[in-house]
């Protein structure tokens, strides 16, 4: 067998191992989430109101980030085992990058708003703090526009 051959295994073993691991803390993330929702709505539980937000406003950003590590697994099984030979390596780049924004933009919106409602109740004079999490998901919204527009430009062209 080939060099290339052993290196395609070794890093198609990498691949499969980094899946396992992304599955494996969404599941256990999604887990948690549900323990504390739980917690949170249990009607025999001493939490006051606030305290019942703040433990469900924490499971949203759990299952944000859970989402997000399903999103990127699926990602990496989609682009490294099932492979779309009709797409030039641009227009896969491209694509892949497109996924990983979408999910980081989410994220952090998602966060951001998270973080906003928990400062509020928390410490209000941090809240630029949650403002600057919801500038920075802007801005990649932003820049991933850009990018996307001269990306097809230069294709369009023959670049």
């Amino acid at each position: 067998m080939s060099v290339t051959k052993y290196s395609e295994r070794f890093f198609a073993l990498g691949f499969v191992v980094i899946v396992v691991l992304f599955a494996g803390c969404a599941v256990a993330l999604i887990a948690f989430s549900g323990i504390e929702l739980w917690r949170a709505v249990q009607p025999g539980t001493m939490l006051t109101l606030t305290k019942r937000f703040d433990v469900i406003l924490d499971c949203i950003a759990m299952l944000t980030i859970a989402m997000a590590a399903m999103e990127l697994a699926q990602t990496i099984v989609e682009e490294e085992f099932e492979h779309d030979s009709k797409l030039g390596a641009s227009a896969r780049a491209r694509r892949v990058l497109s996924r990983f924004l979408v999910v980081v933009i989410v994220s952090l919106a998602i966060e951001s708003l998270v973080a906003i409602f928990k400062l509020l109740h928390e410490d209000p004079a941090r809240i630029s703090d949650a403002a600057f999490i919801a500038f920075a998901a802007a801005a990649l919204l932003v820049a991933w526009g850009v990018f996307i527009r001269l990306s097809h430009q230069g294709q369009a062209r023959g670049d």
